[in-house]
């Protein structure tokens, strides 16, 4: 006899599974080009949100296309000082 760990009980699913519904999206780097290889390229962040299940906040930032007219918008996590 006896009872089952807590943490083995969270193996199983049921009610302890992550809500992932309310997430924002996929926070990744700029993909490597050109213009970063060499240098530094400029954005603009257009919102700061909270991302549940994740302990810092998320940025949207907008960066000009290096080889197109038109923009790109990634999700970024947020260092210190960005606004």
């Amino acid at each position: 006899m006896g009872k089952y760990v807590q943490v083995q009980r969270k193996g199983k699913g049921s009610v302890f599974y992550a809500h992932t519904r309310t997430r924002k999206g996929a926070v990744k780097l700029r993909p490597l080009d050109y213009a970063e290889k060499r240098g530094y390229i400029r954005g603009v962040v257009k919102d700061i949100m909270h991302d549940p299940g994740r302990g810092a906040p998320v940025a949207k930032v907008q960066f000009l296309n290096a080889y197109r007219y038109k923009r790109d918008t990634e999700l970024l996590l947020c260092t210190e000082g960005m606004y």
